[in-house]
Order: C-alpha cells, then sequence, then structure tokens
C-alpha cells in the first residue's frame, strides 16, 4: 500500500443538512451512525438531492457536525439544520479502504505539518465517497483547514 499523500488545496463551503454532537472516541463510530439516521430520513422526506456523507470536527470530538452534502433549500427539522464545510485553504489526504484504518492518513498529515511548519486552524472534516462493499474501494477524503500564515 502507497504512503497518503498530501495535498494544498482551497476548497469551497460545501452545504450541508447536519446535526450537531458529542463523541468520545470509543462512541464515535456509533455516534456518526446515529447522526446519519437523523439526517438521511429528513432529507429524504424533503426529496433533496444529497451528495457523500461528511463528519465536521470543530476542534476534537466535543464538537463534530454530522452531516450530508445537499443541493437544494433544507426546510430544517428538528436537529436538522443547514450548515456548511468550512472554505479556505486546506491540508489534503485521501484514504482508501475501511474506516477504522485511516490512522497511516492522519498520520501522513501530521507528519507534513511538523515538516512545513504549516499550523492546522483545529478544523478538519472528513467526506465518505459512496459505499463500495469492498473495503478497498471506499474514498474517504480528510481535509484539515490551514491556519492563517
Amino acid at each position: 500500500m502507497m504512503e497518503p499523500t498530501v495535498r494544498v488545496e482551497r476548497v469551497e463551503g460545501t452545504p450541508l443538512a447536519a446535526v450537531r454532537r458529542t463523541s468520545s472516541r470509543a462512541a464515535l463510530g456509533r455516534d456518526i451512525i446515529a447522526g446519519f439516521d437523523i439526517v438521511w430520513p429528513v432529507l429524504r422526506a424533503q426529496g433533496l438531492a444529497t451528495g457523500r456523507n461528511v463528519v465536521v470536527y470543530h476542534g476534537g470530538l466535543d464538537d463534530i457536525e454530522i452531516g450530508v452534502e445537499v443541493d437544494g433549500h433544507l426546510d430544517e427539522a428538528g436537529d436538522v439544520r443547514r450548515s456548511r464545510t468550512p472554505a479556505g485553504d486546506v491540508a489534503a489526504v485521501t484514504h482508501w479502504g475501511d474506516y477504522a484504518a485511516m490512522q497511516p492518513a492522519y498520520a501522513a498529515l501530521e507528519h507534513w505539518f511538523q515538516s512545513t511548519g504549516r499550523r492546522s486552524s483545529g478544523v478538519s472534516w472528513e467526506v465518505y465517497g459512496h459505499w463500495a462493499d469492498d473495503p478497498s474501494e471506499r474514498r474517504t477524503d480528510i481535509y484539515q483547514l490551514l491556519a492563517p500564515d
């Protein structure tokens, strides 16, 4: 398997339908699935065009948004609110494989920050590609918003 390659990009904010939650390392997988289980029925009921699943970490696990990219006007319902992914310059890496095996991608980002002297703003997000039964075909793009120079 190849070492993940970090790239620097400028990204625009993408509209999301999302719920905001807190989690822990032990509960993160369950909490993410539970969040999607709240968001998806609202999107289906409203007939909105949807994109990929996204989790935004606002500085850690104490403040996360679990959401879905949307195209069109979301009528907020219950805990499901309009949101956006961050916009700006990011360090990004693509992980191919099982979601539980993303550590090398995060390690590549950490190494990139250490070797370049750049700093993260503390905000990061994961964009999950469309589902594949074969874990090796699952794509996750991980973004860390860069702090201003």
